[in-house]
């Protein structure tokens, strides 16, 4: 695995672009079901005008946040790991660096605000998803309904409680992937399978927890929210399906994922 220490990463924001070298850059984030992931973004030592294309733009009554796009990993493995809106960023000064700390979500504004206020005659449940999609400009990802279920009337309101009560409702879970709304059974077939053992990327012992177990890794930017993994080590041998994700990166720092999983 040495051959994947050489680190890599790029923050994309407004057609600039920042990267690893000559930039130090650092994020973490996290990953679960049901809501939008969120990751806390820094770059170090930015020029004021580097700062200043975070900044929101006014529109009616409303702000539009600006899209980023961090790609990250290491030279021989690297992609995309955010897709997002920065919707709040601080300037502090540690020691002799000065830091941008910025958050970004998957369509922040419009988890929080967007409003269907719509009523469906005699659909299915992954028609009213895309349409939502469609009706709110949000790209959809996978969809894919734990059950199908039919609606012969239902009206539909906040676009977080709409999405909420669908996937309630047909045995599902969502997430967002790279600013995809994403669907998934909550019991999922099992289609592709990645081992993870020391020689893979498998770091410490697997720790057990009520639900399964708590594993950590070296970054494996690839591994997201339901994804099967076969854990093999000394003390443990399972396959598991991830319920959570945290993943922490540093240009100058460590570098890793932990993941919470359960038996499948």
């Amino acid at each position: 695995m040495t051959a994947l220490y050489n680190r890599v990463a790029t923050v994309n924001i407004g057609g600039r672009e920042f990267s690893y070298p000559p930039f130090s850059i650092e994020f973490v984030q996290e990953f679960k079901f049901k809501n939008p992931q969120s990751t806390t973004l820094k770059l170090y030592n930015p020029a004021p005008d580097t700062i200043g294309v975070f900044e929101a733009k006014k529109k009616g009554q409303g702000k539009v946040y600006p899209n980023v796009t961090v790609s990250a990993g290491y030279k021989e493995d690297s992609g995309t790991v955010v897709l997002g809106e920065a919707f709040a960023y601080t300037v502090v000064q540690e020691g002799l660096d000065r830091i941008l700390e910025v958050k970004i979500s998957d369509k922040a504004t419009k988890w929080s605000t967007a409003i269907l206020n719509k009523s469906y005659k005699n659909v299915s449940a992954e028609f009213i998803v895309r349409d939502i999609c469609k009706t709110l400009s949000i790209t959809p990802g996978e969809i894919n309904l734990g059950i199908g279920k039919f609606y012969e009337s239902i009206v539909l309101g906040r676009f977080k409680d709409s999405i909420q009560k669908l996937t309630r409702e047909t045995n599902s879970e969502f997430f967002f992937k790279n600013g995809l709304l994403t669907i998934v059974p909550s019991n999922p077939k099992v289609k592709t399978i990645v081992s993870l053992d020391s020689d893979s990327g498998l770091l410490e012992r697997p720790q057990k927890t009520s639900d399964g177990y708590k594993i950590k890794t070296l970054f494996l930017y690839n591994l997201n929210l339901s994804d099967v993994v076969q854990i093999n080590s000394k003390e443990v041998n399972v396959r598991a399906s991830i319920t959570k994700v945290n993943r922490t990166f540093s240009t100058f720092g460590d570098a890793y994922c932990e993941f919470e999983v359960v038996p499948v």
